[in-house]
């Protein structure tokens, strides 16, 4: 993740490596979880302040020109409108169709690209298009359920970011503009899932991860993915998945 300042917005992909990042922009402090397949956009002028990472991370960035965003996306060049107006400041979310498009983009740039301009151009497009499609506020109506599309994708990314902590149904519904049971019913409405079962199943992904990975010890796996002890992980883990930790780790 780049550190400073950029004159436009970027988009990122990373192909490998494991990382928690933490930065701060203002007053605010932020934090997300970052593996490979994970999509970062950030802002132009969005400049990361305190920022750390736990470990490394490799893959690469693509540069937004605004003006063809704005051509790309049926708006006016002329009229001064800028991809910021329409987009959350940053996003940090697994994207398999995005991956899928910049890795072809990637491996294109890596062969010379031997298909041509057109082909560039539209693969370009087609990222561009459909990061504008699925993260845009203006594409972002509010639903009969009285939770946008924005805001859940502001609240998943919450929560991915949150997946180690203690996460507060009440900071999510203050997020979203929603009381609590409000909140609960829309995200299940939108995803099949609570907020709670949702947290509840990245944090499984996220041990998994951990254990195939050969994290030292059962204890580290359940204070990394936001259990209070070892106990009440392993019983969480075994319901999820019909193995216990350790028998899915032997698995291996």
């Amino acid at each position: 993740m780049r550190r400073g300042a950029s004159e436009v917005p970027w988009l990122g992909l990373t192909v490998a490596g494991s990382s928690k990042l933490k930065w701060s922009v203002g007053t605010d402090d932020f934090q997300a979880l970052v593996c490979a397949g994970t999509v970062t956009y950030m802002d132009h002028d969005y400049e990361l302040e305190r920022l750390s990472s736990s470990g490394e991370l490799k893959g690469f960035v693509l540069e937004l020109d605004t003006l063809e965003i704005e051509q790309w996306t049926g708006r006016d060049p002329s009229a001064g409108a800028l991809l910021s107006r329409h987009m959350p400041r940053h996003v940090i979310d697994a994207d398999p169709h995005i991956d899928a498009l910049m890795r072809g983009m990637e491996a294109e740039i890596l062969n010379g690209c031997p298909s041509g301009r057109l082909y560039a151009e539209s693969i370009s497009l087609a990222v561009v298009s459909y990061l504008w499609g699925r993260f845009s506020r203006r594409h972002s109506t509010r639903e009969l359920n009285g939770l946008s599309s924005a805001s859940l994708v502001v609240l998943k990314e919450y929560i991915r970011a949150n997946v180690s902590y203690d996460v507060s149904l009440a900071q999510m519904a203050s997020i979203a503009g929603l009381s609590p049971k409000h909140l609960c019913r829309c995200f299940k409405q939108a995803t099949g899932k609570s907020p709670y079962q949702y947290l509840l199943q990245l944090r499984m992904d996220e041990a998994k991860r951990l254990l195939r990975n050969g994290s030292p010890s059962i204890t580290e796996v359940a204070l990394s993915t936001g259990f209070s002890n070892p106990s009440h992980f392993s019983t969480a883990f075994r319901k999820a998945v019909g193995l216990s930790p350790s028998q899915f780790r032997k698995r291996l």
